[in-house]
């Protein structure tokens, strides 16, 4: 004789017949309600996309960040969750949001110092570019060596820091800003 499945609330079903009384709780047909988050999380697919978006605004912070983290929920719903902390003009809301954003940089530290470090270092390499377009340009002028619209453009294109200081070492001792250029 095989086992029956009697229903005896939504989502709840007692198994038998079996020596022993238990209940199989099917957690995606339960009702979405605060009690039964425990059971709740253990949700599926459609089911548990429907349980994170009702969920959301019922726990705190860290709660909903643990739950976006780990819970295998659709990249919909992920990116749905996502966007209700974006900027509000709401004072309450924002300030919500700016806790997110502490929680996530607290719990990400290693790498928020890691883009802060690339973030110098190309902020670095940039003004080294622009202060070698810059002293180019005054080797020239200082040596009466004029640019056309066309040179300019082309330092001001350039970005590469080996070439700027290249074509600044031969603007000490060319006969023409073309020649410097070169």
């Amino acid at each position: 004789m095989g086992k029956l499945l009697e229903p005896v609330a939504p989502g709840c079903y007692r198994v038998g017949p079996s020596p022993f009384q238990f209940l199989w709780i099917a957690a995606n047909e339960l009702p979405l309600r605060d009690e039964l988050v425990p059971f709740l999380v253990a949700r599926s697919g459609r089911a548990l996309d429907e349980f994170a978006r009702w969920v959301a605004p019922r726990r705190e912070v860290e709660w909903v960040l643990s739950m976006v983290q780990y819970m295998p929920m659709s990249a919909w719903t992920r990116e749905d969750l996502k966007r209700r902390f974006g900027r509000s003009d709401d004072p309450e809301i924002e300030a919500r949001r700016q806790e997110i954003l502490q929680t996530l940089l607290a719990d990400s530290l290693e790498v928020t110092e890691r883009l802060v470090e690339k973030g110098i270092e190309r902020g670095q390499q940039q003004g080294r570019v622009t202060e070698a377009r810059a002293a180019l340009r005054r080797v020239l002028a200082r040596r009466g060596l004029a640019l056309s619209p066309a040179q300019e453009a082309r330092i001001d294109d350039c970005s590469e820091l080996v070439t700027l200081e290249r074509w600044l070492d031969q603007a000490v001792t060319s006969a023409s800003a073309e020649e410097a250029l070169a």
